[in-house]
């Protein structure tokens, strides 16, 4: 008897142990995926070859380096940045020097980062997401943001 009573109190326990469904979810930082295209063209402007990739800079409002990277495959030439949640300001500028032509992009980007907070996590969202002195679209399944330079 004193077995199965034993035994009885441990499933109890793991039993009454909740995981919840926070396991399920998957967050992460806030991603922005920007593509470059030609205003005249609609070309991609690294595909193209008019400027390299390893001439960009992404930069916040203060100057500081944010987190940033390059995607290049197939074609495909687009750049990843990840701006900083604790920012005071949100405010990103995607700077490409063009060696040959002096003819640089400075693009700002503003936007605003929306918190959710719930039992499991807390997430960021960009919302807002608007480009000055430049015609742009975001592909509202992709998310992709395409700034015509």
């Amino acid at each position: 008897m004193r077995k199965y009573l034993l035994l009885f109190v441990i499933l109890a326990t793991f039993n009454s142990c909740n995981d919840s469904d926070c396991a399920l979810y998957s967050i992460g930082p806030p991603i922005t995926y920007v593509e470059l295209v030609d205003s005249d063209t609609g070309e991609n402007i690294f595909t193209s070859g008019e400027y390299q990739y390893t001439d960009i800079e992404v930069v916040n409002a203060e100057g500081e380096t944010v987190t940033s990277d390059f995607i290049y495959e197939n074609d495909y030439n687009i750049i990843r940045f990840i701006p900083y949640t604790y920012s005071s300001s949100n405010v990103i500028f995607i700077k490409v020097e063009d060696n040959i032509n002096e003819d640089d992009i400075n693009v700002k980007i503003t936007f605003d980062i929306k918190k959710v907070e719930t039992e499991c996590y807390t997430n960021y969202y960009i919302e807002n997401l608007e480009v000055e002195n430049y015609l742009s679209e975001t592909d509202a399944n992709t998310g992709l943001l395409t700034i015509k330079v």
